[in-house]
């Protein structure tokens, strides 16, 4: 046989133009025995074989046409490819598959393939003896859930590998090519982004960044970038000098503490927010400090406190007693020289006269007129000369806008000695 002979195929079926009377349908066993009908148990019945003068029954043509009809029905089913699903009750009435039966999955394109004889097991069920068709072949599903795809697919499930994972490996540099700039690697390794949407929210990659020409340089390392909700970008570096860098600075690391005492109280209630209690190791003196590390104000010690106390209280007795030492009130102030004093004596000087301090001194140092006033506003501007042997002292007196002899109540200031 050739592929190219012909094979007889059913593209109409046997008796599908006939009239209903002319075709029947076959039953499986025969409705009325004896009546001459056909049925697939008996297909002509044994009554059709003797002849009708004995009492037997003509075959029937509707019949004949109802077996083709049925036989190229099922022919035409296989020549166009048709391989059922597993048949329970077919799988019973023919004692089960043979080995090598095949039947269609419930899933199109999944095959099974009966691996003994008698077969009445259901294909996929725990312990039956149907294996795939595709046994030992790559199927697109194990393919989904083994391998990974091409560059572009996307795939899913869990990836492992027992070699190194190569990333971006040998796709050159991207940002600046000028030295002392930052360049990084244009591939690396991308995740998050559960949304799967066009913006980078959510996400994270790691890549190498480099400042060019700069390899002890803080952001010349490692590099792992995130981004927020809002699709905000935020830096982490670790790099090639050991330092580590976050979105809020560098971090510190023991050795850069050496020489700091820990902050161990950092739980201060009602303490204002940013501000510490730590100790200066230079003095052991305990400071207040700020964020900035700023310092506010330094603890006074017991001793500090007593020395200032003890000062202040020698200053105020000091005070006290220069206080105490002082010449009581009065109408006279005690100078550097002993025996000065400072006299205030009140007179009524007509013209040129003397006037009487009623006092007597030894020696008259100074004497100077003080708010005088004849009621119109003038006074005594001048005092010509005083005697010094005296209690009296002659003075010369005038009265600008006033005629001369008007009478003034004039005060002196006297500087004498007694």
């Amino acid at each position: 046989m050739k592929s190219t002979d012909d094979h007889s195929i059913f593209t109409t079926l046997i008796g599908s133009s006939a009239s209903s009377g002319d075709i029947a349908t076959i039953p499986e066993t025969q409705a009325v025995a004896g009546d001459g009908t056909a049925s697939l148990a008996l297909a002509f019945p044994p009554e059709t074989f003797i002849a009708q003068s004995a009492g037997g029954k003509p075959p029937r043509g509707a019949d004949m046409n109802g077996f083709l009809y049925l036989l190229s029905h099922a022919v035409q089913a296989l020549q166009a490819g048709y391989v059922g699903p597993f048949n329970a009750t077919l799988a019973q009435s023919i004692g089960g598959y043979p080995a090598g039966a095949i039947v269609s999955g419930s899933t199109p394109g999944l095959f099974w393939v009966s691996t003994a004889d008698s077969n009445v097991t259901t294909p996929g069920a725990s312990g039956a003896t149907w294996k795939s068709l595709f046994d030992g072949y790559l199927t697109a599903a194990i393919a989904e859930s083994t391998y990974v795809k091409k560059s572009g697919d996307n795939s899913t499930g869990s990836q492992y590998s027992t070699g190194w994972f190569w990333g971006g490996y040998g796709a050159g540099w991207g940002g600046s090519t000028t030295s002392g700039q930052l360049r990084w690697t244009v591939c690396g390794v991308s995740f998050g982004n559960p949304d799967g949407d066009a913006s980078p929210k959510y996400s994270g990659n790691l890549c190498v960044t480099d400042v060019l020409n700069d390899g002890s340089n803080n952001e010349s390392g490692i590099n792992m970038r995130g981004y927020d909700s809002a699709g905000t970008l935020y830096n982490w570096f670790y790099a090639w000098n050991g330092n580590i860098t976050t979105p809020k600075g560098l971090v510190a690391f023991q050795s850069d503490l050496s020489g700091y005492v820990a902050n161990t109280n950092t739980g201060i209630s009602g303490a204002i927010s940013g501000t510490s209690l730590c100790i200066n190791p230079s003095d052991g003196r305990a400071y207040f400090a700020y964020s900035s590390n700023a310092k506010i104000g330094a603890l006074a010690w017991y001793a500090d406190v007593t020395a200032e106390t003890t000062a202040r209280v020698n200053a105020d007795n000091n005070l006290q007693a220069q206080v105490s030492a002082k010449q009581p009130a009065g109408n006279y102030i005690t100078g550097s020289q002993s025996g000065i004093v400072v006299d205030v004596v009140e007179a009524t000087v007509t013209g040129t006269e003397d006037i009487s301090f009623g006092k007597t001194y030894s020696q008259v140092l100074f004497v100077t007129p003080q708010n005088g006033s004849d009621g119109k506003g003038n006074g005594m501007t001048n005092v010509n000369s005083w005697t010094t042997s005296t209690a009296n002292v002659s003075v010369a007196s005038y009265h600008t806008g006033a005629p001369q002899g008007a009478t003034i109540t004039q005060a002196f200031l006297v500087i004498a000695i007694p």
